[in-house]
């Protein structure tokens, strides 16, 4: 007999017959701000089947589930459920975004034993219940938390990623766009001028 298919099923199919690409299938550990405008991303991108959200605080993590299906009114079909760390099994990529808050006048610099702590032993149970997936670190100070990943997972470093370069440009441009009085998004080539 088989497996009954819900709506999103058969939506991820029929996009991924057209488009001859399977969609991924992406866990989200930590389901604060950076994970929850992730999850949202992920989902009006339409670029997944699947997302997963994790977080120690199951209620939270249900409300954002719960959020985001609401939002898929004005996106594209996508199965989201709350799960936990054995939910990244067959995770193609598990972004972590947990760490400590940077409230107040706390630098990402003076949280970053306490985020070390924390993402040591997030990154060791998502390896240990996939091996082979990607981990894509958004945890702060990124830079250091990624390079830390990559030696506490024993993965290879070409699965272990860090988005701390396109978060510091879109900063960047942003500063600059600021002071120079235009948008943003017009701000997409250094040039030169001499």
């Amino acid at each position: 007999m088989q497996a009954p298919v819900d709506d999103a099923t058969q939506t991820h199919s029929s996009r991924q017959e057209r488009t001859g690409i399977r969609l991924p299938r992406i866990a989200v550990v930590g389901t604060g701000h950076v994970g929850s405008t992730t999850a949202f991303a992920l989902l009006i991108s339409g670029m997944t089947a699947e997302i997963i959200l994790i977080g120690r605080d199951r209620q939270r993590t249900e409300g954002h589930v719960h959020d985001l299906r609401d939002a898929e009114v004005f996106s594209h079909r996508t199965r989201i459920f709350a799960g936990d760390l054995s939910d990244c099994c067959s995770a193609d990529i598990t972004i972590i975004t947990a760490g400590v808050s940077q409230s107040g006048a706390k630098s990402r610099l003076d949280g970053m034993k306490e985020t070390a702590a924390i993402l040591k032993g997030l990154v060791r149970d998502v390896v240990r219940h996939n091996p082979r997936g990607i981990l894509l670190i958004a945890s702060n100070p990124v830079d250091v938390m990624t390079y830390s990943a990559w030696k506490w997972s024993g993965l290879p470093a070409n699965r272990v990623i860090g988005s701390g370069t396109s978060l510091d440009t879109a900063r960047f441009r942003r500063r600059l766009a600021e002071k120079y009085g235009v948008a943003p998004g017009k701000m997409t080539r250094p040039k030169v001028v001499r």
